[in-house]
């Protein structure tokens, strides 16, 4: 049986494949739970830690709601419970929380 294994740059292309379904499917939602339930949304999730980068790279270019998938994947949470509800300001801190782990450059 053969083994698939992704080249990083077929990773990428499915990545943006998929941040574009998302943001297609969730253009008319307000509820971040119901973003956050949406097929492609899911699957970047399964994607697993490899995303990370690629997630915090679409947060600093475009400040929108992958807050949940971040904390699924990496099991953490940097933001300051004073942002909590900003979007500029909790995209801000997940780059920062990137830039110190070396996932982004600072």
């Amino acid at each position: 049986m053969a083994t698939l294994v992704a080249t990083p740059i077929d990773f990428r292309e499915r990545f943006r494949r998929l941040v574009g379904e998302w943001k297609q499917q969730s253009r008319y939602l307000s509820n971040t739970a119901q973003m956050a339930m949406l097929k492609p949304y899911q699957r970047i999730i399964g994607m697993g830690y490899e995303a990370v980068p690629l997630i915090l790279e679409e947060l600093q270019r475009d400040p929108d709601q992958w807050f949940w998938a971040l904390e699924a994947i990496t099991e953490q949470d940097p933001v300051p419970s004073e942002a909590k509800g900003k979007v500029s300001l909790m995209a801000q801190a997940w780059v920062k929380w990137g830039q110190q782990r070396g996932l982004l450059p600072s």
